[in-house]
């Protein structure tokens, strides 16, 4: 459970303590208090549009975004009633300065990822039925690594995937009941042994259905995406992965149409925890690894880290 441990003091620094400590070295900071509230505000909406809620939960972030806000509040109530503010330091300034236009310009990229209008693009019907998801990294990676870390994986790189990884997405379900922070087995997340259902009409040319599923936060996984279904439609490949073993439901050459049952989520190949890998990449050989991502958007609208999916029937 080393790996588990590291997660869970990643996610407590980077989404508790970083946002908290600036907040508070706002409150009570007589210099640069200003600087240091614009900073904790750039901070704390990157956390919004790039954070991993899932562990969290949805209800937890709005009540803590809620909290910081009063904080943040409070500091400017606090700094208008000084009757001296003393003034920043060049260097300081300077320094602080510097930062927030660093996080602005982040700011920017993740607005770029979740309202860019691509070119190219394919529109699918959603892989699951009734129930919420949410996209966990999604949209142009190339532009924002905060938003989809695939493209810019140095894993990826290293095996020349990268590429055909621009718009590769992550799902997971909500869970509708509390468990624990970062579950330990699979069936503790709700996505687990979810069915999944073919998002574009196309042919089956690849199947792979024979992965041993792995426990959550595990490590040293294989370098694949797990039993996975690969379907072809004219030169677009659409990849769906980390499914369970053995529950795959369609062969390959078969035709499928959207709405047809591919199998059930598991935590097979390089997958930390259960969820669904799917990305869609156009090539003109059936060397789809080689091929360019393509951006998937589902009701017209780009796949984005943490765009909340509510389906109502199937």
């Amino acid at each position: 459970m080393k790996e588990r441990n590291l997660i869970i003091a990643k996610l407590i620094t980077s989404h508790i303590l970083l946002p908290l400590g600036t907040a508070f070295a706002a409150l009570f900071c007589t210099r640069d208090s200003f600087l240091l509230l614009s900073i904790t505000q750039s901070i704390l909406l990157i956390l919004i549009f790039t954070g991993y809620w899932e562990f969290f939960g949805i209800k937890f972030k709005w009540i803590y975004v809620a909290c910081i806000e009063m904080l943040l509040l409070l500091s400017v109530a606090n700094r208008l009633f000084l009757s001296e503010i003393e003034m920043p330091t060049s260097t300081s300034f300077s320094v602080l300065l510097l930062i927030q236009v660093y996080l602005l310009w982040v700011l920017i990229k993740i607005c770029m990822v979740i309202f860019s209008n691509d070119n190219e693009k394919i529109e699918i019907e959603f892989p699951f039925g009734p129930g919420s998801y949410l996209i966990t990294d999604g949209g142009n990676s190339k532009i924002s690594r905060l938003m989809n870390y695939h493209f810019h994986s140095s894993v990826h790189k290293k095996r020349n995937t990268n590429k055909s990884m621009r718009y590769a997405t992550d799902i997971v379900k909500l869970n509708s009941d509390r468990k624990p922070f970062i579950p330990t087995t699979n069936e503790e997340y709700a996505i687990f042994g979810e069915n999944v259902y073919c998002p574009m009409e196309g042919t089956v040319i690849k199947v792979i259905n024979d992965i041993d599923d792995h426990k959550p936060f595990s490590g040293n996984y294989p370098y694949n995406t797990g039993n996975t279904v690969v379907i072809k439609q004219d030169n677009y490949y659409f990849l769906l992965g980390h499914l369970k073993q053995g529950s795959i439901k369609v062969e390959e050459y078969d035709s499928v149409k959207t709405g047809d049952l591919l199998g059930i989520i598991g935590n097979s190949g390089m997958s930390e925890r259960p969820h669904l890998h799917m990305q869609l990449m156009k090539c003109n050989t059936d060397d789809y690894w080689k091929g360019l991502g393509i951006c998937i958007q589902y009701r017209n609208k780009n796949l984005y880290k943490n765009r909340l999916i509510k389906v109502i029937t199937q």
